[in-house]
């Protein structure tokens, strides 16, 4: 099943000079391909569930619709020149999107349907009070020092 629906494509252009009534399914696979690919090593537990319009977050559908329309568009009308230049909006247009995807990969756009990692209630300390009760003996091998009885306390005097 396709990752967007005609509707997110056609938002993109103009209904009147570029009309989108359906997906061409072989482009937008190859286009989910893609997105979703450069996606994986950031959201690598949530892409495979993201496998049609109905459970891939808006964001997501959004980079995929913008490249998408992009290379209709430029089907449509790469070979029109106006002033003397092909037509740019399809490159314009994968530009956005590709922008867009590569702040969501970095963070600074978020996914909304995706819960932040919340921060920790306490920080957490190593070594502690269940590091002191192990036998060094067992972990010599590994060279951490921090296992075993504590080799001083806070109010001992040298």
């Amino acid at each position: 099943m396709a990752h967007i629906n005609a509707s997110d494509a056609q938002a993109w252009v103009e209904s009147t000079k570029l009309p989108i009534n359906s997906i061409d399914t072989n482009l937008e696979a190859q286009v989910a391909g893609e997105v979703l690919g450069n996606l994986t090593e950031t959201y690598g537990e949530f892409v495979p569930e993201w496998t049609d319009a109905t459970n891939t977050p808006l964001i997501v559908r959004q980079v995929i619709a913008m490249i998408y329309t992009s290379w209709i568009y430029d089907r449509a009308y790469s070979e029109v020149e106006t002033n003397g230049q092909m037509t740019s909006y399809g490159a314009t247009l994968r530009g956005w999107a590709e922008t867009l995807l590569q702040n969501i990969i970095r963070g600074s756009v978020s996914i909304a349907e995706i819960t932040p990692n919340e921060p920790a209630v306490a920080p957490v300390f190593y070594p502690n009070d269940a590091s002191d009760a192990l036998d060094p003996r067992f972990y010599s091998w590994c060279g951490d020092q921090s296992v075993g009885p504590a080799k001083f306390t806070i109010d001992q005097v040298f």
